[in-house]
């Protein structure tokens, strides 16, 4: 693990993370951190590292979490819509329970 991290990949984060937040109400880990390691592919990052920035910005806000796989291979936007495609079946507008 890296700690010299870019500002420009921490505020990616932190934007992405937000973004999340406010349209979803929780964070996939794994998807969140795949979008920001593609925008930032220059950076050569691995995908764990930016997971482990993404939870920590997650749990700096508070923000309930989860840990989906990318499943089918596409990152969901902030909005949970895939490409332009309908909206996905497992993004929540209001924060569940799962009690």
């Amino acid at each position: 693990m890296r700690y010299d991290y870019s500002m420009r990949l921490r505020d990616d984060v932190t934007s992405a993370v937000q973004k999340a937040v406010a349209t979803a109400g929780i964070v996939n880990i794994t998807v969140t951190a795949e979008q920001i390691r593609v925008r930032n592919l220059a950076e050569n990052v691995a995908l764990e590292d930016i997971e482990y920035l993404v939870l920590q910005a997650a749990q700096v806000l508070g923000a309930a979490i989860e840990f989906d796989t990318l499943n089918t291979g596409l990152a969901l936007s902030g909005n949970g819509i895939a490409n332009g495609d309908e909206p996905a079946t497992n993004v929540f507008s209001q924060p569940v329970s799962i009690q």
